[in-house]
C-alpha cells in the first residue's frame, strides 16, 4: 500500500525546525560551559601559583586552587526550560529516529524490534578435560630420586631412597613402618614372607607438635615396588608411572603403591585427595531429547523416564523429556576417561581388595545410570548425581538445582565430577594437605538428596514459565524492575513447599539440539596471542557499536600491561632453582652450584665433602621470554589498530624498562676512544 505523505509535510517541517532549534540551544550551552571552565581553570592556576610562591604545602595549595575555581559562579543557562526541552528532543531523536513519522502515517501499532541492546565480552573459555595439572599417578613420595619427572623407575634404579614419612608400628610383627600395611619381612613356617600386617601410629605421635609429623626414613623402593607388582599380579611396573615428590598431609601417610600402578596402567591422573576427577564447564538444563544425549529411549526408560513432558509414554528418541534434578549429562570426550576410571576401580577391587568387580564396563553405554559426585573447587561438599548421557559440547549439563547445590550459578564456572565408588575407596582426610586451604576442594560431606530450601537462593529466581503474557511484554517497554512484575511470571520461589519445586519446569523456546554450535570457542582454536587479538579486534571493526581503538586500549591496559609489570617485578625478585634436585634458593650460593646434600640437609658452599653435595646447575625461575612475551603483541596491536596516547606512553615506558633490564644489544656502550 502506497501512502500519500503530502498532508504530513508540515509535520516534517516542524520536526526539522525543532531539531535545528534544539541543536542551536545545546551548542550555546556547550560553549557557555566551556568558557566557564576556561575562566575557572585560569583562576585556579593563578591561585595555586601564588600559593607555591608563598611557600604553602600541597594541601593548602590545592585548597586555594579549589576555592578560586568555585569562586567564579555558574549562573546557569539563559532559559532552563528551553534547554530541558532541547535535551528531550535530542534523546527522542537518538532513541526513535524516524519511527515517529512511521507511527503518524500508519494505522498500525509500531514498536522497536529490539528496544534495548546490551554489550557483551568474551567470558571464560569452555573446558572439558581431566584434572591433571602436575601429572601424578601415586601419592607415594620419592623426593628427588625420581628425577625431574618423578618417575618411579628412576627411584627403583637407586634401590634405597630417603624420604619424609610418618612413624607407625605394625600390630602383627611389632616393627616400625611408615606404611599402612607393613612391608617388613618375617620368617613364617620356615620361610621369609612379607608381614602385611596393619599398622598404627606410634603413641608419642599424638604428642608431637608442628604442621607435619613425618621424619626422614630410608626405604628400599625397589623391594616395595616389586612386592606391589607381585601383589597385583602385573608383569612389570607400568611405564611412565609418576609419584609425588613429597607428602603435604599432617601425618604424612603414603598411599599404597598398588593404587598408583593401576592408575598408571589405565593412564589416569590422581588429585591430591586420592580421587580421579574430570573438569567440565557448568551448563544448566531442564529438558532434553534422547537423540540429543546419544542414548536410546529404551535405556532411558530403565532409568525412570517413562513419559515425556506432555504425559505421553516414551516411544521415540525425539520426544521431549524433563531432566531429573540429580541427573548429569557429561561431555563426549569424557566417556573414554570414565570407562578407564571404571575399569581401574574394578581392578582395584579384584587385585587389591580381593572383592568382586562393581562396574563391569565394557562399552560406553554401560556408564549410563552410574553414580557420580559433583564438586565445586571452593567447597568441601559433594553432590550425588547420575550419568544419563553425553553431548558433543565441552560442558556438563545438569539441572539448575544440581548446580546450585554445588554453590554455583553457571556464569562460566567449571566443576569436577568423579565416580562415586572411586571417592569411597580412595578419598581420605588423612592425605589432605595440612597447609592453608587443604580442606577445600575435597568431598568431606556428600549431599544425597536435593532440598530446594537448602540450596543457593539465586536459583529460586529461575523462570519456570511455559509462555509470557502480553502484559509481561508491555511491562518491558516501561523498563519495570523484576520485583514489580512478579505476578506475571512463574518461578521456583513460588513453588517451594510443593512437589513442583523440583519438577514441572517449563520453557518458552525450543531448539534443534542442545549442543548445536561450535564445541570449542575461537579462543581455544587460535594458537598464538597475535591470532587471538586479531580475531577479537577484527570482529570489533565489523560491529558498528564497537570502537576498536577503545577495545584495543582496554585490552592492553587491563591485561598486557599488568602482566608485563608483574613479570618485571617477579624477574627482579626471583629465586634460582637446581636443575638436578629441584631445590630453590632465595639468593645464588657463592659456590654457583647446588649445595644441597644428598641426605636433604643444606650445607655451606665450602662445608662437607663435594661428593656428598648435589652440585647441580642452577637456573633462573623466571625467564627473559616470560617478561617479553606480550611486548611484540602489544606493539602489533598499537600499530594495526591504534590506542590512546596514555596507553601508548605506558607501553613505551615499560618496553624501555624491559630493554634496559636485559641490556639491549642495539644500544652499544661506547668508550672515550670512540670519540677520538
Amino acid at each position: 500500500e502506497i501512502i500519500d505523505t503530502s498532508p504530513r509535510v508540515e509535520l516534517l517541517d516542524q520536526r526539522i525546525s525543532a531539531l535545528q532549534e534544539a541543536k542551536r540551544c545545546l551548542d550555546e550551552e556547550t560553549k557557555r560551559v566551556a568558557d566557564l571552565h576556561e575562566k575557572r581553570t585560569e583562576a585556579k592556576i593563578a591561585a595555586e601559583t601564588a600559593g607555591r610562591q608563598r611557600g604553602l604545602n600541597m594541601k593548602e595549595t590545592d585548597k586555594l586552587g579549589k576555592d578560586a575555581y568555585l569562586g567564579i559562579p555558574d549562573v546557569g543557562p539563559a532559559d532552563p526550560l528551553k534547554l530541558e526541552n532541547a535535551l528531550k528532543i535530542k534523546d527522542q531523536h537518538l532513541a526513535h529516529g524516524t519511527m515517529w513519522l512511521v507511527r503518524k502515517l500508519s494505522n498500525l501499532r509500531w514498536e522497536h524490534g529490539a528496544s534495548t541492546r546490551i554489550g557483551a565480552r568474551m567470558g571464560r573459555p569452555e573446558k572439558a578435560a581431566p584434572r591433571e595439572k602436575n601429572l601424578v599417578h601415586s601419592l607415594f613420595p620419592i623426593d628427588t630420586f625420581g628425577g625431574n619427572q618423578r618417575l618411579i623407575r628412576n627411584a627403583i634404579s637407586k634401590k634405597d631412597i630417603r624420604v619424609q614419612l610418618g612413624r607407625r608400628l605394625c600390630k602383627k610383627c611389632g616393627a616400625r613402618t611408615p606404611l599402612l600395611i607393613c612391608h617388613r619381612k618375617i620368617t613364617q613356617n620356615g620361610r621369609q614372607e612379607i608381614c602385611r600386617g596393619k599398622s598404627k601410629p606410634l603413641e608419642d605421635e599424638q604428642q608431637r607438635k608442628g604442621r607435619r609429623f613425618g621424619e626422614l626414613q630410608s626405604l628400599d623402593i625397589s623391594e616395595l615396588a616389586e612386592s606391589a607388582r607381585q601383589n597385583l599380579g602385573l608383569d612389570r611396573v607400568p611405564d611412565g608411572m609418576k609419584c609425588a615428590k613429597k607428602l603435604m598431609s599432617k601425618k604424612q601417610i603414603p598411599e599404597s603403591l598398588e593404587k598408583g600402578m593401576l592408575r598408571a596402567k589405565h593412564q589416569l591422573p590422581v588429585f591430591r585427595d586420592g580421587t580421579i576427577r574430570y573438569d567440565m564447564s557448568d551448563v544448566p538444563l531442564t529438558h532434553f531429547k534422547p537423540s540429543e544425549i546419544m542414548v536410546p529411549f529404551q535405556k532411558l526408560k530403565q532409568l525412570g523416564y517413562t513419559h515425556d513432558v506432555d504425559g505421553r509414554p516414551l516411544e521415540s528418541d525425539s520426544q521431549m523429556l524433563e531432566i531429573y534434578p540429580q541427573d548429569f549429562i557429561i561431555a563426549q570426550n569424557a566417556v573414554d576417561f570414565f570407562v578407564r576410571a571404571a575399569k581401574f576401580t574394578d581392578e582395584l577391587l579384584e587385585r587389591f581388595y580381593n572383592m568382586e568387580p562393581y562396574y563391569c564396563v565394557k562399552e560406553p553405554v554401560d556408564l549410563i545410570g552410574q553414580l557420580i559426585v559433583g564438586l565445586a573447587p571452593h567447597t568441601s561438599g559433594g553432590v550425588l548425581g547420575r550419568i544419563i548421557g553425553w553431548t558433543k559440547s565441552s560442558g556438563g549439563y545438569a539441572h539448575p538445582m544440581f548446580h546450585a547445590a554445588k554453590r554455583r550459578n553457571c556464569d562460566g564456572d567449571e566443576d569436577a565430577i568423579m565416580l562415586l565408588l572411586d571417592g569411597l575407596l580412595n578419598f581420605s582426610k588423612e592425605i589432605l594437605p595440612a597447609n592453608r586451604g587443604g580442606q577445600m576442594d575435597a568431598p568431606l560431606v556428600l549431599t544425597t538428596r536435593l532440598n530446594p530450601t537448602e540450596v543457593d537462593k539465586e536459583v529460586l529466581n529461575v523462570d519456570t514459565s511455559w509462555y509470557y503474557s502480553s502484559a509481561f511484554y508491555e511491562a518491558t517497554l516501561e523498563q519495570k524492575q523484576p520485583g514489580e512484575i512478579k505476578e506475571l511470571a512463574d518461578y521456583v520461589e513460588k513453588r517451594l513447599g510443593t512437589p513442583f519445586a523440583l519438577r514441572g519446569y517449563g520453557f518458552t523456546h525450543d531448539t534443534t539440539s542442545i549442543d548445536d554450535g561450535p564445541a570449542l570457542s575461537a579462543y581455544k582454536t587460535l594458537e598464538t596471542m597475535v591470532d587471538k587479538m586479531n580475531g577479537q579486534l577484527d570482529l570489533g571493526q565489523r560491529l558498528r557499536s564497537v570502537d576498536v581503538r577503545t577495545v584495543a586500549s582496554s585490552v592492553i591496559r587491563s591485561h598486557f600491561l599488568p602482566d608485563l609489570r608483574g613479570n618485571l617485578v617477579a624477574f627482579t625478585k626471583q629465586k634460582v632453582r637446581c636443575l638436578a634436585c629441584g631445590h630453590s634458593y632465595r639468593r645464588m650460593p657463592l659456590a654457583q652450584k647446588c649445595i644441597q646434600t644428598k641426605s636433604g640437609k643444606l650445607r655451606g658452599p665450602f662445608g662437607g665433602k663435594e661428593e656428598k653435595l648435589c652440585q647441580g646447575k642452577l637456573a633462573l625461575t623466571v625467564t627473559e621470554g616470560a617478561v617479553r612475551k606480550y611486548i611484540e603483541v602489544t606493539r602489533h596491536v598499537m600499530k594495526t589498530y591504534g590506542v590512546d596516547n596514555y596507553t601508548k606512553q605506558n607501553v613505551e615506558w615499560l618496553a624501555e624498562s624491559v630493554e634496559s633490564l636485559f641490556n639491549n644489544d642495539k644500544a652499544k656502550q661506547l668508550s672515550l676512544a670512540d670519540f677520538l
